[in-house]
């Protein structure tokens, strides 16, 4: 993270999520935004971070603290190792060599309304 460029961090959570998908679902994966997890908007996402790595969203808003030696000039918000996953527990000054990337699969609407269930009673 302090060498990199945001496009560059970028690319390689994408990449690390394409080379982690399924054959056949590398279109459909992509890695979480940084909204989406400070939001909780990802289905399915656990309360806290049970890797061992802190996790990592995309841009825009992952800009942490300012820092001078960061190729950006800041850090990127994360969520380190342990931690809850939300908009009030997210850190400001990740520089980790090593991150997590969230990977998340995007629904076509008519995959979404078939995964959808309804429960009517009798």
């Amino acid at each position: 993270l302090l060498a990199d460029t945001d496009e560059a961090t970028d690319a390689k959570l994408e990449q690390a999520c394409k080379d982690a998908a399924d054959a056949g679902d590398e279109d459909t994966i992509r890695a979480a935004k940084q909204s989406e997890l400070d939001q909780r908007t990802i289905s399915g996402l656990p309360d806290t971070n049970t890797g061992a790595m802190s996790i990592v969203g995309l841009c825009p808003a992952c800009a942490g603290d300012s820092h001078g030696a960061a190729v950006t000039g800041h850090k990127r918000k994360c969520f380190r190792a342990g931690g809850v996953i939300n908009s009030t527990e997210v850190s400001n000054d990740c520089l980790g060599a090593n991150v997590l990337a969230v990977c998340v699969v995007d629904l076509s609407l008519a995959d979404h309304n078939a995964a959808k269930t309804t429960t009517v009673a009798p």
